[in-house]
């Protein structure tokens, strides 16, 4: 079967400028099974094989998510408690709760989480202390830094879960009644391994 040539990308033309629109190509890389709904499993594995490869490397890209947590929490220092400086934090932890678990670190991505959550839903977030996201942002490096990629490590999961239980709280007394609409979207709570004997 010979290969169709490349497509051309589509041109629209203005007085001033083009705009390129690339083909779409990915239609050609789905994998067709004989059943509906089955799953090419070799695909799965091609996949599985190709983030293998690149394990090597996820530690190196968690250090660049924490480096850009780290320096929206300077700038929240720095340049006051604005809007600006709260939106850049909370981009900043989503990424690390969106990546944490794929890349290795799911108690980094734990603790991400509920400091995002922190920080969306505080009606004043400049009422939030700025000591308690310190020690989010700490924890997180520190899951990082010590390369604690076991979810149910006992000394972060502890953090994690106070860190947690105290956002919470500070959420309920801000919201008030209004808390009764996100309380159940709290993440659940961390069971604490048994302690050996």
């Amino acid at each position: 079967m010979s290969k169709l040539p490349p497509a051309q990308p589509e041109q629209q033309r203005f007085e001033d400028h083009s705009v390129i629109v690339p083909p779409h190509n990915l239609k050609t890389a789905v994998v067709h099974t004989a059943e509906p709904g089955d799953i090419a499993m070799d695909v799965v594995e091609q996949g599985e094989a190709a983030l293998d490869r690149l394990k090597g490397e996820f530690g190196g890209w968690m250090q660049v998510e924490c480096d850009s947590l780290d320096a929206a929490r300077k700038s929240l220092h720095q340049r006051g408690r604005s809007k600006a400086s709260f939106d850049m934090l909370f981009r900043a932890g989503h990424d690390i709760k969106g990546n944490a678990a794929t890349l290795g670190f799911p108690l980094a991505g734990r603790l991400a989480a509920g400091m995002s959550r922190l920080v969306y839903h505080a009606p004043d977030k400049t009422r939030i202390p700025l000591a308690v996201i310190d020690r989010y942002v700490e924890a997180i490096r520190a899951v990082v830094r010590e390369n604690r990629r076991d979810a149910n490590e006992p000394t972060g999961l502890e953090v994690a879960e106070r860190l947690a239980a105290w956002g919470e709280k500070f959420l309920a007394g801000e919201l008030k009644d209004a808390y009764a609409e996100i309380a159940a979207d709290a993440a659940p709570a961390l069971e604490m391994p048994a302690k050996p004997k």
